[in-house]
């Protein structure tokens, strides 16, 4: 990821992410497109100017977004929580198509695995 983009030409995917997507290094997409999280406005939530005061945290936007030592649980069940979501993005092409806002991310974050994401 570089700032202020979605993609950064010749950059490789981390490991493990191409197997996750069901790539081979040969098969690699010219971009990869993630879904982006916006404030209750439509921007971009911006992590970088909350953290420098310059803006604020949106309505429904977590402490834990900015600073995941903020989740409110252990770290066993933030990684099952990011594990499910990250299991819903990818079940359908979908998704990486469209904007989630912080609050709708929160709430889908709050989801036990198994849960209907509807």
């Amino acid at each position: 990821m570089v700032k202020g983009t979605d993609w950064m030409p010749g950059s490789l995917l981390v490991d493990g992410a191409l197997q996750a997507v069901g790539l081979t290094r040969g098969q690699l997409p010219a971009r990869l497109f993630c879904p982006m999280i916006v404030g209750e406005t439509g921007a971009k939530l911006s992590k970088s100017l909350i953290r420098s005061g310059e803006a604020a945290l949106p309505a429904g936007a977590e402490p834990w977004m900015l600073d995941t030592r903020k989740w409110p649980g252990t770290v066993g069940k933030f990684a099952d929580r990011l594990l499910n979501l990250a299991g819903l993005l990818l079940s359908h092409p979908r998704h990486f198509f469209r904007s989630y806002s912080a609050a709708e991310l929160s709430r889908l974050m709050s989801l036990p695995a198994g849960s209907p994401a509807t």
